[in-house]
């Protein structure tokens, strides 16, 4: 069984205001993509309300830093009270959604994500024995590592959030 070592948990931000939700599946994706992540969306998926539309994504996409270990990110998107909205920007027409979004970010490391120094007890003391004094540096640098690739998607899906005001 996996050791997950949880970094940070319930860390969010909260947006009101225009959102184009096509570009920000798009921005997400390609984030993602372009700093070596592997997509793995858990779900997605969209409800129709008296007061608008409802659409809940949530994703967790993994990077492999060796055959041990992976970093992840989790990434759960509310976008509430979504209500299509047509405005004029230098004499074109868009459709975008004005609503409520919620960003929350869970960080962890999990380690022995294959199971296999689990297989025995004698593997299992190896296991504990080699993470507290072989790998810890090589897993903290990978801490630091997730950390600042959470940052940098929050800064990322901010700045987007907020040009989108104007």
């Amino acid at each position: 069984m996996p050791e997950i070592r949880n970094l940070t948990y319930g860390e969010s931000f909260i947006y009101k205001g225009l959102i184009n939700v096509k570009e920000l599946y798009a921005l997400i994706d390609k984030w993602f993509k372009d700093h070596g992540y592997e997509k793995n969306e858990l779900w997605n998926f969209e409800e129709v309300y008296e007061d608008g539309k409802q659409i809940t994504l949530k994703i967790e996409p993994y990077r492999k830093i060796s055959d041990y270990a992976k970093i992840t990110i989790r990434m759960t998107v509310h976008l509430r009270k979504l209500q299509e909205v047509v405005v004029e920007k230098k004499d074109l027409k868009l459709k975008l959604m004005k609503g409520d979004a919620r960003f929350v970010f869970d960080t962890f490391i999990v380690t022995d994500y294959e199971g296999h120094w689990e297989t025995k007890p004698f593997y299992f003391f190896v296991k504990t024995i080699a993470e507290k004094f072989l790998y810890k540096s090589y897993i903290d640098r990978y801490e630091e590592v997730l950390l600042r690739d959470k940052e940098m998607i929050k800064r990322e899906l901010k700045s987007f959030l907020n040009m989108q005001r104007f």
